[in-house]
């Protein structure tokens, strides 16, 4: 690849930053949710997988893909998917709000049992109506305005959003096999301890599965087959456990939350009051 095109291949102009991201969150999926201004325009051309699901009121886009020209009226819930190296250039005519996932192409190959780069080819997507890419990013939102993503959440939703793109628009059929049965008892055991010796860390999807010596995405899927949960939803249940052998011993709420790993108060009372029933204040005054 010469300079030329390397440096066009990372190109982006955005007139204004993110209102939010999850910069630095996962090395393989990134969350932003932007709000332009009217009359405003962009140009990208980067080594992702780019979902845009459009957010705010409707508006007039034009668009122009590696060279050709395609208008589009975007109502909210309208999606775009754009290959990687796909260079774009967009602008639009009133105050554009959108949320923009980032994928990276190496996710989608190890999706898929012997898949590999060359062989992944996923169609540019102009305007469609996708309902479990929409919730996906919806959540990825909701989670990303209301507490810093935890890496683990991330890695799980990137997963099923390249399995996702895979299975419905590449151009060819690819192998994602439907393993089923669980997990062997050493390897679910294996991943347990995992999870419980680094409780409190910000751990990976990648991390787990390769202590496991397996795929991502097979992974969580046989892991959830096992125990009736996701790898991040076991994870939050063994947090939630912990901090209650520790709240016995401490009336620190703060200190609790921080020890068993969530980045704030409030992010450790949601899902503590979820998964028991009462606040943590409540549960000390029993």
């Amino acid at each position: 690849m010469n300079q030329d095109i390397s440096a066009k291949s990372h190109l982006q102009i955005v007139p204004r930053s993110p209102i939010l991201s999850s910069l630095e969150v996962s090395n393989l999926l990134r969350v932003e949710q932007h709000y332009q201004l009217a009359n405003g325009s962009s140009e990208c051309c980067l080594p992702h997988y780019l979902l845009s699901i459009h957010l705010g009121q409707p508006i007039q886009l034009e668009r122009i893909l590696d060279g050709r020209q395609s208008p589009a009226y975007l109502t909210q819930g309208d999606i775009m998917l754009t290959p990687p190296h796909t260079h774009r250039k967009l602008s639009w005519n009133t105050d554009a709000e959108f949320l923009l996932l980032r994928l990276e192409p190496q996710l989608l190959a190890s999706a898929g049992s012997d898949v590999d780069l060359e062989r992944i080819e996923i169609t540019p997507q102009l305007k469609i109506r996708d309902s479990l890419l929409q919730q996906i990013g919806l959540a990825l939102k909701t989670e990303l305005k209301s507490n810093r993503l935890d890496r683990l959440y991330a890695d799980s939703m990137a997963n099923a959003l390249a399995v996702h793109v895979l299975r419905r628009y590449s151009t060819q059929k690819q192998n994602i096999r439907s393993y089923t049965g669980g997990l062997p008892n050493h390897k679910l055991q294996q991943a347990i301890d995992y999870i419980q010796a680094y409780l409190a860390e910000d751990i990976s999807l990648q991390a787990i599965a390769s202590e496991l010596g397996m795929s991502q995405y097979y992974f969580a899927r046989l892991f959830k087959q096992s125990t009736g949960y996701s790898p991040y939803q076991y994870l939050i249940k063994c947090r939630i456990e912990r901090a209650q052998e520790l709240l016995t011993q401490t009336q620190h709420i703060a200190n609790v939350a921080l020890q068993v790993g969530f980045t704030s108060q409030s992010q450790f009372g949601r899902h503590f009051k979820r998964l028991t029933g009462v606040t943590p204040k409540q549960f000390l005054m029993k």
